[in-house]
């Protein structure tokens, strides 16, 4: 007798306004993912709904509600880039039971301060594997023991920080950061994949977007570097000059 199929809850948090649309590589990302025969997968739009808090804990009630194995989220402006040749449910089938809990896959984002940056942060590992202590929400899989563990919500708030600003100094994380932290305080692990990233479309200026790559690209190089043995210096001057400005 063939063992039972997962059950898997698809939902992406969309809506009506053009800049609420799924975007085109998501598409293609539904679409594989739902031809997956290993996975009974079950596709739910959320329309519409605000604010974000509010539509992570929709998900997440319909996934206990259901009775699925796994929730897995995308924003609308996510996909995994067809390049990689992979999708979340690539991740799920080689997760363990050590990583049964909660996994949100590496993507680029703007930095409140300024810039862009990963999260969670991009780190050398040996493992496809690798715990943290948060991950985003763009492309989240929570698996069944977290809403058995946890059975009410909320499980995603929005906290602003203590300051008259509200800026996130003095306690203020996002909706995201504030369920990795409450899932790892009832004894559950939190993981990213070192070897699947998520695709994050959004305007920008690209001229300033490419400096910022470029100079990710370069400190990427650097730890590679000082993950191997030294030997002679080979490299052409100024090879390694971090990048300051776009001339």
């Amino acid at each position: 007798m063939s063992e039972a199929k997962q059950k898997v809850l698809l939902a992406v948090l969309c809506g009506p306004e053009r800049g609420d649309w799924i975007n085109p590589e998501l598409s293609g990302n539904i679409y594989r993912m739902a031809r997956d025969s290993r996975f009974d997968v079950i596709y739910v739009p959320i329309r519409g709904m605000r604010p974000w808090d509010a539509a992570r804990n929709l998900t997440l009630s319909l996934a206990r509600d259901n009775g699925v194995d796994w929730l897995l989220s995308f924003d609308n402006d996510n996909f995994i880039p067809p390049q990689q040749n992979q999708t979340p449910l690539d991740v799920l089938s080689s997760a363990d039971s050590n990583q049964h809990h909660v996994i949100g896959l590496t993507c680029g984002i703007g930095s409140w301060e300024s810039g862009y940056k990963f999260f969670p942060p991009v780190q050398p590992c040996a493992s496809p594997f690798r715990e943290v202590e948060a991950v985003g929400g763009g492309v989240l899989m929570v698996h069944k023991t977290v809403w058995r563990e946890i059975p009410k919500g909320p499980w995603f708030r929005w906290q602003y920080g203590d300051n008259e600003l509200l800026t996130p100094e003095n306690g203020g994380v996002g909706e995201d950061v504030y369920f990795s932290r409450l899932v790892r305080k009832h004894g559950l692990r939190v993981w990213t994949h070192t070897q699947i990233a998520a695709g994050h479309y959004k305007t920008t200026d690209v001229s300033g977007l490419t400096a910022t790559l470029a100079q990710m690209q370069q400190q990427i190089q650097m730890q590679q570097m000082q993950q191997r043995p030294m030997h002679p210096p080979s490299a052409t001057a100024g090879q390694n000059r971090w990048v300051t400005q776009v001339r």
